[in-house]
């Protein structure tokens, strides 16, 4: 005990000294992240309140840019196709791949469905926006002039406001459709059966082992698909952008548009800043519970 007591002093001071060298090589990255993410966010926040041009000095503008981005036809209509993004992201590039996912699992040689569906996964979207604004162009498009072939004469699709949004809903959902379903198919190979059966041997169908007892145990890998399907969604910009630029006119944006548009090319960067900043409290809420959940499961 006597010699415990005389070499605990000693320890802690070489924990102490740990704590410090640990501590300094700490410091570089502690500045980096501080330069490179905590300063421009408290700088965009502070030009969020303000009236800029680029050209002239700031001017306090208080939160009527904030109010401008809740008010504005062509802010709101931005906001409107943001929720249609996501919403039809949940719908189609997580839920549906989800449900071929447990039906792909019963399939022994199941390895050429997964290649068929990864193919456009592969794909940048700036090349998936190309190939699909070159087939479905108005004029010499690849469908127009295929359909010419059998006389069917076809409507504009991407000029046409009423539909174009969910078009390029679909061309997202066709690209990363593959990748979801990917993760899915990990998680559920990853699943033990016994579980599973003990359930059907107690008299549970199918489907009320796949909502009780398979789909709690895809929650992690669930919730990081959700979280990276909600983030990607609300900061869509290069699909819409590429196919048609936001149009016809202003019809199709999506927020991350027309923040660009209002801080690139009409030089509002006060409003600019408050889209951003609306962007980024959208996406952290969306990331919030997936953040929450990856932390409770460290500290278990």
């Amino acid at each position: 005990m006597f010699i415990s007591n005389i070499d605990n002093p000693g320890k802690a001071m070489e924990r102490r000294g740990k704590l410090r060298t640990d501590t300094l090589f700490l410091i570089p990255a502690m500045v980096f992240v501080l330069m490179s993410e905590l300063v421009p966010i408290v700088y965009t926040t502070y030009l969020g309140f303000m009236d800029w041009d680029i050209i002239n000095p700031p001017k306090w503008a208080g939160i009527s840019n904030y109010v401008k981005v809740f008010s504005t036809p062509e802010l709101i209509n931005a906001l409107k196709n943001t929720i249609y993004w996501v919403l039809g992201t949940l719908i189609f590039a997580v839920a549906f791949p989800l449900f071929i996912a447990a039906l792909l699992n019963r399939v022994k040689r199941r390895t050429i469905f997964k290649l068929i569906f990864f193919i456009p996964s592969t794909l940048s979207p700036t090349v998936a926006a190309i190939f699909w604004r070159r087939t479905l162009a108005s004029q010499k498009g690849a469908l127009v002039s295929l359909l010419d072939l059998f006389g069917v004469q076809i409507q504009p699709i991407l000029t046409n406001p009423q539909i174009n949004t969910f078009v390029m809903i679909g061309v997202w959902v066709w690209q990363f459709f593959g990748i979801n379903l990917i993760l899915f198919l990990v998680g559920l190979e990853t699943i033990p059966q016994e579980p599973v059966e003990a359930a059907m041997i107690d008299g549970a169908n199918p489907r009320q082992a796949f909502f009780r007892i398979i789909l709690p145990l895809l929650k992690p890998i669930s919730m990081l698909v959700i979280a990276n399907a909600l983030i990607n969604s609300i900061r869509m910009f290069d699909i819409p952008w590429v196919m048609i630029q936001g149009g016809p006119g202003r019809a199709s944006e999506t927020l991350a548009i027309s923040l660009y548009r209002e801080s690139f090319l009409l030089f509002k960067m006060g409003l600019g800043s408050a889209i951003a900043v609306v962007i980024s409290i959208m996406t952290l809420l969306a990331s919030y519970r997936y953040i929450l959940t990856l932390g409770k499961g460290r500290r278990a």
